[in-house]
């Protein structure tokens, strides 16, 4: 039964907007392999070793050592690259997660013709987009001081990650604004936290299997490494983004919440 299921949560073309899932999917790999194949970016990082052993901590030679700091421009370049694509990455995911919560809103209405005074509509693509774009800014405005304090508090962010990563999939897909999104998804989620901690487990074996089995590639071939790891890490991502999709639509239903009031004008949307 779990291996069904998990199977199921795997299998990320199997949605009906999956045209547009796998332009996504494209997208994604292609801004991965950018990393590594764009001709102005320089991968070599050799030189911090040597650097930071000359460097010291006191005096005039801190600031000599601050001033002369080797980054190249290739070196800049990549790190940028790196980062838009890994932010990339994580935001088609979520909006994976909001295009499955409205595949599952469509097939409910669909069995459910005979209750129409219950419809809970599926959100309007210009809707999703709306509230994506608010959300993306809202991520890039907070990313710098979430990636400093939960590289200090990585544990605490690992156990609380559960209660919060429907938060999204709620807020594209309507049923919340962005504010209210998370005390709702933490209110629903009593019961299934556990549920969720196994399952993203689960995702993350599977990430670390797939990523070792791409870096033995890396033995022949370097340009069969990249391919390799740029697909399997889009396709755990946008696993991931799938698997919030379902919980999400799982916790609404066991939770009695079919219905889902509309949210006041006052809201952000």
């Amino acid at each position: 039964m779990i291996l069904r299921v998990f199977e199921r949560l795997l299998n990320i073309d199997d949605i009906d907007c999956r045209w547009t899932v796998r332009v996504m999917f494209i997208l994604c790999v292609f801004s991965r392999l950018a990393v590594f194949f764009n001709p102005y970016t320089d991968t070599d990082f050799t030189w911090i070793n040597s650097w930071m052993s000359t460097a010291d901590t006191t005096g005039d030679l801190a600031a000599q050592a601050a001033q002369s700091f080797p980054i190249t421009t290739g070196n800049i370049v990549f790190l940028a690259t790196a980062s838009f694509t890994l932010f990339f990455t994580l935001m088609m995911g979520i909006l994976y997660s909001a295009l499955y919560v409205r595949s599952f809103k469509r097939k409910k209405l669909e069995k459910e013709k005979d209750t129409a005074w219950e419809k809970d509509e599926p959100a309007k693509t210009g809707k999703i987009m709306k509230r994506f774009l608010l959300l993306t800014l809202f991520y890039l405005a907070v990313s710098v001081p979430f990636v400093i304090i939960n590289s200090n508090l990585v544990i605490f962010f690992c156990l609380g990650f559960p209660y919060v990563f429907t938060a999204p999939a709620c807020y594209l897909s309507g049923d919340k604004g962005m504010f209210s999104a998370i005390p709702y998804v933490v209110k629903i989620t009593k019961g299934f936290y556990l549920a969720h901690l196994r399952s993203l487990f689960l995702i993350m074996l599977v990430f670390f299997f797939t990523d070792a089995v791409a870096g033995l590639t890396s033995y022949v071939s370097l340009t069969s490494f990249y391919i390799l790891s740029a697909f399997f890490s889009t396709w755990i991502t946008f696993a991931v983004g799938r698997y919030a999709g379902m919980a999400y639509c799982a916790m609404r239903d066991a939770h009695g919440y079919t219905v889902i009031k509309p949210e006041k004008e006052s809201k952000i949307e």
